[in-house]
This record gives structure tokens, sequence and C-alpha cells, in this order.
């Protein structure tokens, strides 16, 4: 071989070769009636967090169903990211989450008064801080998987779910939708899971390119 077609060969064994990945994308309805559900009526420094603070389990429009974590099962875990939970007149933003397995969570407070953050991974405290001061940030490296309830231990009411994966994941928005890219080709068992309503399952296939879509209803 001569030099030139040498040079071009080791160039192009340089080149990164692609590897195949598809999508999932889906939508999670809810069938019926949603649920008439009352305001939290708060219980002290009614000035900041107000009379009261919404709902949140079930949130409904249009017949969609929001805050549901869907999860392929199985698929290779994405790298490690940054999440937030902030604390915005006596509420936790967001009130559901999925986050990869060793993403550094930072929870800020917004609210100029004490919240206590408490995290529970199943009967073990994940985290528990003191949070005194408005714009105050602290970080947590989240090193184990599984569902994190968080609570306040002042603010009795507030409440937040966070699901530390080691997998593809989302969180269906306001329209009841969600996607999940670059997963590998496949089929995978995949799950949603919503913290009044429960887990579903079904079964995917994911193509080499393109999407995948797949409904659950509750």
């Amino acid at each position: 071989m001569n030099r030139p077609a040498l040079v071009l060969a080791a160039a192009l064994a340089l080149v990164p070769v692609a590897t195949p990945a598809g999508d999932l994308r889906g939508v999670v309805r809810f069938q019926g009636a949603p649920p008439a559900l009352a305001p939290i009526e708060t219980t002290k420094e009614r000035g900041l967090c107000g009379d009261s603070v919404p709902d949140e389990t079930v949130q409904v429009s249009n017949g969609k169903l929001r805050n549901v974590v869907v999860v392929v099962k199985g698929a290779p875990a994405p790298a490690p990211a940054k999440a937030v939970l902030d604390q915005r007149t006596c509420r936790f933003a967001p009130h559901v989450q999925a986050i990869p397995l060793g993403s550094n969570l930072e929870i800020a407070n917004g609210d100029p008064t004490l919240h206590n953050v408490h995290g529970y991974l199943g009967q073990a405290t994940a985290f528990n801080l003191a949070m005194p001061s408005k714009d105050q940030r602290v970080a947590r490296q989240m090193k184990k998987p599984g569902l994190v309830v968080v609570r306040c231990d002042v603010h009795a009411w507030m409440s937040a779910f966070i699901w530390v994966v080691d997998a593809p994941a989302a969180v269906s928005g306001e329209d009841g939708s969600f996607a999940i890219g670059n997963v590998p080709p496949g089929t995978y068992e995949v799950t949603a899971w919503h913290e009044k309503l429960g887990e579903k399952k079904a079964t995917v296939t994911i193509p080499p390119s393109g999407a995948a879509t797949v409904e659950f209803t509750y």
C-alpha cells in the first residue's frame, strides 16, 4: 500500500463510528373524569406560603397525565448530570423528576425562611439539610438508585419525588408526553410510575434509528 493510502486508512481509523440508537416517545393518558383535589391548607408563615398550596398528586389536562416517570429498563445508563430542586413559596419545584445515577443534585432555597430538606431513600436518609437563608444552595451527589421522597421538616405539606435511575428515563409533561433519546436498538421493558396511581409496564422494541412509540393509560 502506498503512503497516501496508508495516511487515508489511518485517518479513517480515527473517525468515530456512530452507534445505532433510536428514540422512545409516547404519552400518558388519564381515563375518565380527573379527581377534584382540594387545595392543601398551610399551617404557618401564611404571609409567605399563602393560605393553601395546590394538591399536585394527580395533575390532568385534556385527558393527559403529568408527572409520570417512564424508564427503559435494561438500557445503558445515561451519564451523570446536574439537577436542581428548588423551594418557592413553600413548595418544591419540580414536584417530580428523574435523574441519572451519580448526578449532582443542587438543592436551592428561593424563600426568605428556614426550610429543612429531608430526603428518604426507603427508610434511610439520603440527605437532611437545614437551609435558613434565601438563595442558599447545597449540592449532593446521588450515589444510590431508587426513589427519594423529599419532605420539609418545617413545612409538613411540602413534598417532592426524585427517581435516581440507572437507565434512560423521562417525566411526562403537562400534555402527558415524554421522549427518551439515544437508546440502543433492542427490546426492553418500559415502566411508568405515578406517585399515587402506581406502576404500569409495557414491552417496546427500539429501532436502530427513528422512534418507537408507547402509550400508558391510568
